[in-house]
């Protein structure tokens, strides 16, 4: 083995390897530049672009870095403001009247902000962790999380029901998220037709486009209502948001929020606006009857809003 591994290092260390590699590549080289020429391949100009390719991944490496930093100082400050609210609140409480009388109204503001808040924070969370999955165009396999809710005498459910899960409701979204008892597309729920006492919804249907929500969804919805069944929704008001931004009481950038919605993450888009007249005329047509506009007009954070509910005829 010794006398093999000496014979190697004098062949390596002879003169003629180095003569013939460099006879090697004068002799391939040419042909490999022409070959990458017909190919369309610039070496010098690839390398430049491998060169600008490690600097981008390595900002972003940086930016990620940095990210991942700061995000618990972040979300530390968003959870606090919550708290700061309620002591801010109870301070004015056990003050002077008048103070309490002129405060209020802000400190409701305020209230429905750091909601607003919490909710944009929760879906940050949900979109670091799981991502861009769940495209709304993809249809979710139907999943039952709570089975035991849907042997409920009376079968309520809140579709679309986001982080604001009321235990009263059986709670449908296309996530999984805290509170959810249906993992589901709002079109293909596994309940039985007919079988639904109520189906609510709270800014739904403004995420549908109009004729995905007149030609599928809502007639869809009324097949799972039982005779005399309840069909309830709370809804964008257009007509009211336009008429106080025509009277200075809404800015623009509060319209264009609540019309086309946040944006902040994968679902918060608008794709539809209704009107209470516009609406009861859409559930009318879907084959619902004795249509009542409960509310209209009604503040909830930036959005005003109307409520509505209609039944199946017996």
């Amino acid at each position: 083995m010794r006398r093999v591994a000496n014979v190697l290092r004098r062949i390596t260390r002879s003169p003629g390897v180095p003569q013939a590699r460099r006879l090697a590549e004068r002799s391939v080289t040419p042909q490999l530049r022409a070959d990458l020429h017909e190919l369309g391949i610039d070496h010098g100009r690839t390398e430049q672009r491998l060169g600008a390719l490690e600097l981008k991944v390595e900002h972003l490496t940086g930016a990620l870095a940095a990210v991942e930093f700061s995000q618990p100082q972040v979300l530390n400050a968003i959870a606090s403001t919550g708290g700061t609210a309620r002591t801010l609140a109870r301070a004015i409480e056990s003050g002077d009247a008048a103070i309490r009388a002129e405060m209020r109204p802000h400190i409701e503001a305020i209230a429905a902000l750091m909601r607003r808040i919490e909710t944009i924070r929760m879906e940050m969370m949900h979109e670091a962790r799981y991502g861009a999955r769940n495209n709304p165009d993809q249809s979710v396999e139907p999943r039952i999380i709570n089975p035991e809710r849907l042997e409920m005498l009376d079968l309520r459910l809140n579709l679309g029901a986001g982080h604001i899960a009321p235990p009263e409701y059986i709670n449908v979204d296309a996530r999984e998220l805290p509170g959810i008892d249906i993992v589901a597309s709002l079109d293909r729920l596994p309940v039985e037709p007919e079988s639904v006492a109520e189906i609510f919804s709270s800014h739904v249907v403004e995420h549908f486009p109009q004729q995905q929500l007149q030609r599928t969804l809502l007639p869809y919805w009324v097949g799972l209502l039982r005779p005399g069944g309840l069909f309830r929704a709370i809804v964008p008001d257009f007509e009211a948001m336009t008429l106080a931004y025509a009277r200075g009481e809404m800015t623009f950038e509060a319209l264009r929020e609540v019309t086309y919605g946040s944006q902040e993450y994968e679902g918060d888009f608008h794709y539809n606006g209704f009107t209470p007249t516009s609406f009861a005329a859409l559930l009318t047509s879907s084959g619902l009857d004795e249509v009542q506009v409960v509310a209209e007009g009604r503040p909830n954070g930036l959005c005003l809003e109307f409520e509505i509910s209609a039944t199946r005829p017996r």
